[in-house]
């Protein structure tokens, strides 16, 4: 096989020619200076100087919105309870969802309004968790667990806010 030096030649100057026209070309579309018309102004970057990282803006979540319930108190004992109160073995007062009621931690609520395992914030109380339902207990109601009859007279019937914290799912 025979290699025409001459063609060779040509055919090696054109490609070289065309590579350089394309670099060329391909250089000034992509460093053309931007018209008003068509592009956006770009701030000019100095490479000489250090950049600062940018500021990142923190996440502000959206606060729950408060509601209005009607909120009352119960006891373990038999005015309150009713029949339940006869039924605790070792004395231990067991919720409908099977937890241990204990003062400061447990509310009953309707569990169609807040769900078991809801925690909510009561303005001025503090943070609770939906554990109990009770038959009077529908709607926007709930009934906060304290130790003693005394201390649930006392709270009696007030209406309060509250706003719901958090809810327990369960991967059942």
């Amino acid at each position: 096989m025979k290699i025409n030096l001459k063609r060779f030649l040509i055919v090696l100057t054109l490609m070289i020619f065309l590579s350089f026209s394309l670099g060329f070309i391909t250089g000034q579309a992509f460093n053309k200076e931007p018209n008003d018309k068509n592009e956006q102004d770009v701030p000019e970057i100095n490479r000489n100087t250090p950049t600062e990282p940018p500021t990142v803006e923190p996440v502000i979540e959206e606060e729950t919105e408060w509601m209005v319930f009607k909120a009352t108190a119960y006891c373990p004992c038999e005015k309150c309870c009713g029949k339940w109160a006869k039924n605790r073995p070792n004395g231990i007062v067991y919720t409908a969802n099977r937890e241990v009621a204990k003062e400061g931690e447990t509310i009953a609520a309707d569990w169609d309004v807040l769900p078991p395992g809801t925690e909510v914030e009561i303005e001025g109380i503090g943070t609770r968790k939906v554990q109990d339902r009770g038959g009077a207990i529908r709607g926007n109601r709930i009934d906060i667990y304290f130790e003693t009859h005394g201390q649930a007279l006392k709270f009696g019937v007030q209406e309060v806010r509250l706003r719901i914290m958090g809810e327990e799912t369960n991967n059942n």
